[in-house]
């Protein structure tokens, strides 16, 4: 069970950072443009630096458990893209692609990789990079569907998928856990610096989003529809079904954990890329992210406790 001292000070060391990184964009030392390029850093560098640490020591005989992760989340996303397609059937169109994407793509990467690995150490960071392999094929699939008429074709979506670094640096990690090769200190020290910045950076940039929000105009209904099924019913149905199957403890702790976070940041940028509506989709991201300070500690004992 995770221990309730910790991930309190870890919960508060978090939500610090990002009250920092507000405070660095309210007061303009990060611009616009500093934050898309610390965002395109972090999603480019870090986090498959991080991934790739994670995997250096992961443990092999842990297969038939990563299966296990790859294919709940693969039917999780299969689920969400289903009740997507009929819960808002009737909702201005762009609103409606605001919510669908919400409702199916948590910020389980992003923020969800910082979290798993600050509860549950290298092995569970193993499990939450192979939950990101089939997450990632739908995000830049069905995904882009919720924006636009035409996502692509087949072969697009699957190109799109294979060459995002993250993707990459997992398929790599899994070959370097089962052929293991020692990599010069200078290489190894390298990637391990990287992977320590994560946390930091990914909080700073969560904090520069929030800067750019106007808290006071957020509230309506739509927003707290989202909120509850993002962060209370869809994590509570995921950790329903994870006790019915009566999955690994570790299993059911990070699937659960990584579809209790908040909506994905790419829901603003693609509302915005594409027309859709951008204020709303950034409230919606710094909303549950927020919720999701309080949400996330409760989530991690739950788990302990059913699992117990």
């Amino acid at each position: 069970m995770v221990d309730m001292k910790s991930l309190l000070t870890m919960q508060g060391m978090m939500f610090l950072m990002i009250l920092i990184g507000a405070g660095l964009r309210k007061i303009q030392i990060v611009t616009t443009e500093g934050r898309r390029s610390m965002t395109n850093l972090v999603v480019n560098l870090v986090l498959p630096c991080n991934i790739l640490y994670a995997f250096s020591n992961a443990d092999a005989s842990a297969f038939r458990s990563m299966l296990v992760v790859v294919v709940m989340a693969f039917l999780i996303q299969l689920v969400w893209y289903l009740l997507s397609k009929v819960l808002w059937r009737d909702m201005q169109e762009n609103r409606r692609g605001v919510m669908r994407y919400a409702f199916q793509f948590s910020n389980c990467g992003y923020l969800g990789n910082p979290v798993i690995e600050g509860l549950y150490g290298a092995q569970g960071l193993v499990y939450a990079s192979v939950f990101l392999l089939p997450v990632r094929l739908f995000m830049w699939s069905v995904g882009l569907e919720c924006f636009q008429e035409e996502a692509g074709s087949f072969r697009k979506t699957i190109r799109r998928a294979l060459t995002h670094p993250c993707v990459l640096a997992t398929i790599l990690g899994v070959l370097w856990m089962f052929f293991p090769i020692k990599l010069p200190d200078f290489l190894y020290n390298t990637i391990s610096g990287f992977n320590q910045c994560l946390t930091p950076l990914t909080m700073l940039v969560i904090g520069f989003i929030m800067a750019e929000t106007d808290l006071r105009k957020m509230f309506c209904k739509d927003l707290f529809v989202i909120t509850a099924l993002r962060l209370l019913i869809q994590p509570m149905l995921v950790l329903a079904v994870c006790r019915l199957l009566n999955l690994e403890t570790l299993v059911a702790e990070v699937v659960t954990v990584l579809v209790s976070m908040p909506v994905a940041n790419t829901t603003a940028l693609l509302a915005s890329q594409h027309d859709c509506d951008y204020t709303f989709a950034s409230n919606v991201v710094v909303f549950t992210t927020l919720v999701s300070m309080i949400t996330i500690p409760i989530y991690g004992l739950l788990v302990g406790v059913v699992f117990g």
